[in-house]
């Protein structure tokens, strides 16, 4: 599964010309993770990568949804400039809902985006939408709250689709990768 993520991001960013390119990824833990970990997938990304072609700059933060999204891309984003931005966001959006306090409705979740992937689109950049991924590690679950969330992580999945194809960008179907790699 890692072979085909990275293969993916390298080939896509691989395929940019020109000057330096600023290289936004935005999100949650898991993206803030990418950049705090040494393994994090934001620096092995760097690794792989060209620094004189790339300027790769994370802006996850632990807990986030796509209302803390809205608070801060015009700062995290749209002030860098960037040429591409990765958005991965929604685990937290269905997971608080459960377990934490207050989720995201999902009609708001894709009012969200929308909103964020307009005002970037705007800009030029290119944009790739990565579907949430799983909560857990199950192939069944065991009990009706746990089908529940998982069918709601793929509601909010379906609702990333949807934008990716209105938008014509890059889709980067993370629940189904990792969904299949759990079952096999």
């Amino acid at each position: 599964m890692k072979k085909y993520l990275w293969l993916f991001i390298i080939i896509f960013m691989s395929s940019c010309n020109g000057n330096k390119k600023q290289v936004v990824f935005l999100g949650d833990s898991i993206t803030e993770e990418g950049r705090t970990l040494e393994l994090g997938f934001i620096n092995l990304l760097e690794e792989s990568l060209d620094s004189e072609k790339f300027n790769l700059i994370g802006k996850g933060i632990s807990g986030d949804k796509v209302s803390d999204l809205l608070v801060r891309y015009e700062n995290d984003v749209l002030a860098q400039n960037p040429d591409i931005v990765f958005i991965y966001i929604g685990i937290n959006d269905v997971w608080h809902s459960y377990d934490v306090g207050k989720g995201s409705d999902i009609d708001f979740y894709e009012k969200g985006l929308r909103k964020i992937i307009t005002d970037i689109k705007k800009r030029g950049a290119k944009i790739i939408l990565c579907t949430p991924t799983v909560i857990g590690e199950r192939v069944t679950f065991e009990d009706e709250l746990e089908v529940k969330r998982d069918q709601e992580l793929d509601a909010f999945s379906g609702v990333v689709r949807n934008l990716a194809s209105e938008f014509n960008t890059e889709l980067l179907d993370l629940r189904t990768i990792f969904k299949d790699y759990i079952a096999e």
